[in-house]
């Protein structure tokens, strides 16, 4: 019986359940006992089951469950509601995600929020229902043929006519009666678990409820879905932000963050996140963050040297540099024979002055001010974004911050040293000699530094 005065049957919110793998097991199971039926089409007396979904915070997840759902062999209805925080029908984006949906064969339908409007007597029920049904057949070109309740209240459960406003009532008395009830509301399972409830498949006939945001490519809590969805969108909306400049040929003026900008067709996700430490002036952690990606750049740069052109397997270079301490200034210059900031127009001495910011910022030390931590931030980018051409007019090709096939290779790859000559790009599939007498002399140097003998490495590719 659906009613605000349920009390929750599960304590454990089962997050390993709401991932897309996980609700493809569901459907399949679905499949196996019951035939879906839609709204407008119940075909009461016999077994079915009405999956539905109420779009409460994401239209890009109701998407990636309506592909799955078509993949599996399942139509389904997703609920969209026109007064969502979340989501905008008349944005042209997730105005084309519904249509998408349309054309997969689901239907869509109104997930009504009540508490908008203060609806206050079946009457006007009636009437809201009907515009807002009208409105959604003016945006799809499609009237809904049903509707469901955005977080009921006592009086919107009280509302149990099979319909409003000529739309299916989801929460009518028929439903709560006849239809046994399954939801994943709040991101877990408040009452009966899903798949106990098809592994059983006891039930007549069923109404699934999921909302999609809670659906997610990994296991994780359901306050951090929501997170996703939204910072997913507010992302989205910067990009679309950065492209109409692009697009117009305006100036994209965005002060010293602008110094970032050459890291958003490398690798978008630290640029997203970079870019929202900048904005909000988290310029300590941003700082660290920054000095940390130059550090696994640094690494990874003197890894594809030592792969590609010293010609030594990739498991054994990444084992071995994997588990040494070396700060990257010593390895470049063991590597390279120079120092890294000779790829630039950096100096020692200013590299000195960052690295004292860096401890102090590492230590929450308060004499380290924001716009000193900001211009450091300006001169870190300066430095990443050096080494990456760098790496890229070299032979190796290769800046230190995208995929790199060899570098990438996990120490411990199974495949073991067969594999790793495979990944040999250019040279012979043998070790030249003089290769891995050069390699074993690094290594030992390598390991007398990082063992306490501070020897300065200052072995030179040539």
């Amino acid at each position: 019986m659906i009613s605000v005065d349920n009390k929750p049957a599960n304590a454990a919110p089962r997050n390993e359940d709401f991932t897309i793998g996980a609700y493809r097991r569901l459907l399949r199971l679905c499949l196996s006992s019951y035939t879906p039926a839609s709204y407008g089409r119940i075909p009461w007396g016999e077994r079915f089951v009405l999956w539905r979904h109420d779009c409460d915070y994401s239209l890009n997840r109701a998407l990636a469950l309506g592909r799955a759902e078509q993949e599996e062999g399942l139509n389904s209805t997703f609920f969209v509601n026109p007064h969502s925080e979340f989501y905008n029908l008349l944005e042209r984006g997730q105005l084309a995600i519904v249509n998408e949906l349309l054309r997969l064969g689901h239907e869509v339908a109104l997930h009504f929020d009540g508490a908008f409007h203060a609806t206050r007597s079946q009457e006007e029920l009636h009437d809201q229902i009907d515009r807002e049904a009208g409105l959604l057949e003016q945006f799809l070109g499609k009237r809904p043929a049903a509707f469901s309740f955005h977080n009921p209240s006592a009086f919107h459960l009280s509302c149990e006519d099979d319909s409003y406003g000529g739309l299916v009532n989801c929460y009518s008395r028929r439903f709560k009666t006849q239809v046994p009830y399954c939801s994943d509301s709040n991101g877990y399972w408040r009452f009966r678990r899903l798949s106990d409830v098809l592994s059983d498949a006891s039930d007549p006939c069923l109404q699934v409820l999921t909302h999609p945001g809670w659906w997610q490519s990994r296991i994780m809590p359901p306050r951090q879905r929501v997170f996703r969805c939204a910072v997913g969108r507010a992302r989205a909306t910067m990009r679309l932000y950065d492209q109409a400049l692009e697009d117009w040929n305006r100036e994209n003026f965005a002060g010293a963050a602008a110094s970032i900008r050459f890291l958003r067709s490398i690798d978008a996700k630290t640029f997203d996140a970079l870019d929202y430490l900048w904005n909000t002036r988290r310029f300590a952690t941003l700082f660290l963050e920054l000095s940390r990606l130059h550090e696994t750049q640094i690494r990874r740069v003197c890894k594809a040297i030592l792969i590609r052109e010293w010609q030594i397997p990739a498991a054994e270079v990444n084992g071995f540099l994997d588990q040494v301490g070396l700060d990257g200034l010593s390895l470049f210059k063991g590597v390279c024979g120079r120092s890294w900031l000779m790829t630039g127009e950096a100096h020692d001495e200013t590299h000195r002055k960052w690295l004292e910011v860096r401890d102090r910022a590492a230590q929450g030390l308060p004499a380290v001010v924001d716009d000193v931590l900001e211009a450091g931030c300006v001169d870190l980018c300066a430095r990443i974004e050096s080494l990456a051409a760098w790496g890229r007019r070299e032979a190796i090709h290769f800046d230190g911050l995208g995929h790199h096939e060899a570098v990438d290779v996990p120490a411990d790859h199974r495949r073991g040293q067969h594999h790793a000559e495979e990944l040999v790009v250019h040279g012979s599939r043998e070790i030249a000699e003089t290769s891995r007498d050069r390699w074993e002399a690094f290594k030992k140097q390598v390991e007398g530094m990082t063992g306490g003998a501070r020897t300065q490495v200052t072995m030179a590719v040539g």
